[in-house]
């Protein structure tokens, strides 16, 4: 195992309310494994799994985050700047603010996220 890093704890099945001027844009679903990295470090590394559910109900293909961290980086500023996904008119900047693990696990049956998409 890596060595535990507890400024990852709040993806460890999080869930993130994402807006734009205060209005809700949708949820992003947040998962952290391990992967094994061939660069330096050589070795297990953390990385974290990313599911995003448009306020439509679209949930886009999961995304993976790994060192030198991007979308990790900006979701602990608070913030995300989307560039992933089909649809170029989901592709900017968001505000995010992570639920408490119980409205997360809530939010995440509501909106049909499972293991499986990450």
């Amino acid at each position: 195992m890596p060595k535990p890093d507890p400024s990852l704890d709040p993806f460890r099945g999080g869930l993130a309310v994402l807006s734009v001027d205060g209005e809700d844009a949708g949820h992003i679903a947040t998962e952290v494994t391990t992967f094994w990295g061939l660069g330096r470090p050589f070795g297990l590394q953390w990385d974290v799994w990313l599911v995003v559910v448009w306020a439509d109900g679209t949930k886009e293909r999961a995304v993976q985050d790994y060192p030198p961290w991007a979308y990790v980086t900006e979701m602990k500023a608070g913030f995300l700047d989307w560039v992933d996904g089909p649809t170029e008119a989901h592709h900017q900047r968001y505000d995010i603010q992570f639920l408490s693990p119980e409205e997360g696990r809530t939010a995440r049956d509501r909106l049909g996220i499972v293991l499986a998409d990450f």
